[in-house]
């Protein structure tokens, strides 16, 4: 990696380094810059200046900095993510109907559907060891789970992922989602030169992969209409959307919906659902592992929740109503942030000013405005011991007290990420069943600190999520 300047002990803790990097800066200035080749990054760290960036001015920051820009790979370019301005809004304003609480309600049974079957692969290991318990990596357990929820409440297919471990859905999922070796290269210098790559017709993945997903939606839809079949998964969500879509005031004249621009909206689900669920699983397991007391208390309230269901399975409503639950998701996603960093671009030169109108920086059409999330979440102005585990600060009486820039896991105003509560739901779900049925120990392979065992750009320890399960009826 020299001709990108990074120093292996650089790269090989770039999480590290980019919170100490915004803990050093934190008291000489509320914005920071960092050179990416001959482009200046602008950072912003104090919470104001995010809002007016996020929120108050969000018309001069509209749109994220989409790998390769919007003529890179059909799925990328027409997706929620990588949409701009006008094109965005109208997709937006689309797909948010299929995320209310009602929608969410009908998906809940297919999410409980692959829970289930994840939770009696770790009673077959369990059984298998004699029942004295399993030492089970979680990475590949919580992968596996979200590739087979988002199958079904994205693409509509089943998949036991824990029985037929490599299937072709899987596969194609980890070529997608894992941004190791050349993919990891290749996605550097779309973020570098995207110009050059453009012009060498590089893509970003195989044509194999794009193909596998049309295949997979465009046939699904075309045989749904023809047999008149309706499934509560994200595929009849979006073609649900698609037809209130051509048949309200939104169609406008430059506006479109094709089966292209859905297929599009599936595969952001998959890839944007992919790690990132996962991720927040792994890190949620290991705080419940580390802190006992906490796991304790949290089984409490799902033995109480599931008293009270009486024998009838566990429904969405149930599960949004536990509190210690929700404030344990929270923390978690608060100390470990499955996306560490947001973006924006600017879209016309703006003069960027405090509450009490002093100039801080003018800032160019074009330039790429960040916000550092992991940094922000890790700031002891706003939360005290940052580096603890605790859900406390999440309680009623604490809650409140939290400025809301300075909690980002799903980003800030409109662009935030809009599939938030299906990765709530998905989450809440699966740890609801797990702690139910078993008790996470720490194993001999258990990683001893994360943030030391960090490496690259993910927050994945070289150890792994190595963690015992050991049945509550034992």
């Amino acid at each position: 990696m020299f001709l990108l300047g990074f120093r292996e002990s650089i790269w090989s803790s770039f999480i590290n380094q980019f919170i100490n990097m915004y803990i050093f800066l934190i008291i000489s200035s509320k914005i920071y810059g960092i050179y990416s080749m001959r482009d200046c990054n602008i950072h912003i760290r104090d919470l104001e200046l995010i809002k007016k960036v996020g929120i108050k001015d969000f018309d001069s920051f509209p749109n994220h900095n989409s790998v390769g820009g919007e003529s890179s790979e059909t799925f990328f370019s027409k997706s929620l993510i990588a949409l701009k301005d006008q094109k965005w809004r109208e997709m937006r304003n689309c797909l948010s109907p299929a995320f209310t609480g009602s929608k969410m309600r009908l998906m809940f049974t297919l999410i409980n559907e692959c829970v289930i079957e994840a939770v009696n692969y770790i009673t077959s290991e369990i059984q298998a060891s004699g029942n004295t318990g399993v030492d089970i990596e979680m990475k590949d357990f919580f992968t596996r789970f979200t590739n087979d929820a988002i199958a079904s409440t994205a693409f509509g297919i089943r998949i036991n992922s824990f029985n037929d471990r490599n299937n072709e859905f899987y596969r194609t999922g980890k070529a997608v989602t894992e941004f190791t070796g050349f993919v990891l290269f290749k996605a550097i210098l779309f973020g570098l030169i995207p110009k050059v790559m453009k012009v060498l017709r590089i893509k970003l993945f195989d044509d194999k992969i794009l193909k596998y997903f049309n295949h997979l939606v465009i046939d699904a839809m075309k045989y749904r209409k023809e047999h008149r079949i309706v499934r509560p998964d994200m595929i009849h969500l979006l073609m649900e959307a698609k037809q209130h879509y051509e048949t309200s005031d939104l169609k406008g004249e430059h506006a479109e919906f094709t089966d292209e621009d859905l297929l599009a909206q599936c595969t952001l689900f998959f890839v944007a659902g992919f790690e990132t669920v996962s991720a927040c699983l792994c890190f949620t397991a290991h705080e419940l592992l580390e802190n006992p007391e906490i796991q304790d208390r949290l089984y409490l309230e799902i033995l109480d929740t599931q008293n009270s269901l009486d024998g009838s399975p566990l429904n969405y409503d149930s599960l949004i109503k536990m509190r210690y639950m929700d404030m344990v998701i929270s923390e978690s996603l608060r100390k470990w942030p499955p996306v560490i960093i947001t973006d924006r671009i600017c879209s016309a030169d703006y003069s960027l000013k405090d509450d009490e109108g002093s100039f801080i920086a003018k800032i160019k059409k074009g330039d790429n405005i960040f916000v550092p999330i992991i940094g922000i979440h890790r700031d002891p102005d706003y939360y005290p011991n940052p580096n603890q585990f605790d859900p406390e600060r999440f309680s009623d009486e604490n809650k409140n007290k939290i400025n809301p820039m300075s909690y980002l896991p799903f980003g800030v105003g409109p662009r935030m990420c809009i599939g938030n509560r299906l990765a709530l739901m998905e989450v809440k779900a699966i740890i609801y069943h797990i702690i139910l049925n078993f008790k996470i120990v720490r194993t001999e392979k258990t990683c001893e600190n994360l943030m030391e065992s960090i490496s690259g750009f993910t927050l994945i320890p070289k150890e792994r999520f190595w963690m015992k399960f050991v049945p509550r009826n034992s």
